[in-house]
């Protein structure tokens, strides 16, 4: 049987109530206790993002009479609670969140952060730039020259380590929701397309100094954003989570957070949602 985690709480009786509350939606949920804390698990996949959203609204409003009424409806006793040993299953269900593809776009670009050392060893990162930014005049020279990986390998580059990790957290997310709810294949040339498009417009706005997976971050949050407006698309995103990449979007423009690539960004999302919108009609 599959064990997903969705969250924990740390009332039994609370606990309980949210878990009967779950199965009104024909979800099979149970509890598992550790460190004090009642671990909500799920079985079906395709519930998750449902269950999670359940389980915010449940924390931020924990008296309200629906989740009593579940459990007189439903029978607490159904609800078993059952102990845990180690925090294994954890990392597991964290690793399994997210498929191969969400898993090795992550590895490749930890890894050329790395070996770039965040951007400092030029002799090698002026070749991933979009153009060698050393010998710039205004053109793309290299890419017409043949070297087309230019047109990508930009997505890969991280100068600091809050901006691999900010990356980094939402791609497993929301990339892993994209791969998991439709295929890897179609990840594949969303990130492909979103990453070049959104790098010539950076381009376009800035020049060739840049890089980044912010703009196929931000193209994943405009696309599951909209797909999660389609009922049984499969997604969901919590209004919270919209509201404050927006606002770090906002920020970029302020200069706050410094040289940031907001042309990319913005042009991510819009395309995100436009991506959004043109999957939703097809279907």
């Amino acid at each position: 049987m599959q064990k997903i985690a969705i969250g924990r709480i740390n009332n039994p009786r609370a606990a309980q109530a949210f878990c009967d509350y779950l199965k009104g939606f024909g979800i099979k949920a149970w509890i598992e206790s550790q460190d004090d804390n009642c671990h909500i698990y799920i079985t079906d996949e395709a519930q998750e993002d449902l269950a999670c959203a359940e389980l915010r609204d449940f924390l931020s409003n924990p008296n309200d009479s629906k989740y009593l009424d579940a459990s007189w409806n439903r029978g607490a006793g159904k609800t078993f609670i059952k102990p845990i040993s180690t925090g294994t299953d954890s990392i597991n269900t964290f690793i399994a969140r997210t498929g191969t593809l969400t898993k090795t776009l992550v590895a490749i670009s930890v890894l050329v952060t790395l070996i770039t050392a965040f951007g400092d060893y030029e002799e090698l990162t002026r070749w991933l730039y979009i153009s060698d930014r050393f010998k710039w005049q205004g053109e793309l020279a290299e890419i017409k020259s043949g070297q087309i990986w230019r047109l990508i390998t930009p997505i890969f580059l991280h100068f600091m380590v809050i901006h691999i990790l900010f990356n980094m957290m939402w791609l497993w997310d929301l990339g892993g929701k994209v791969e998991k709810n439709q295929s890897a294949y179609f990840l594949g040339f969303f990130v492909i397309s979103i990453g070049i498009m959104s790098n010539m417009i950076q381009y376009l706005s800035t020049g060739p100094a840049f890089g980044g997976m912010s703009g196929v971050v931000y193209g994943l949050l405009g696309y599951t954003w909209i797909r999660s407006l389609k009922p049984n698309s499969g997604y969901h995103l919590n209004s919270s989570i919209i509201a404050l990449m927006l606002v770090w979007l906002i920020l970029g423009y302020t200069g706050i957070l410094g040289a940031i690539g907001n042309a990319a960004h913005l042009s991510g999302l819009l395309l995100g949602v436009a991506y959004g919108f043109g999957i939703n009609n097809y279907e």
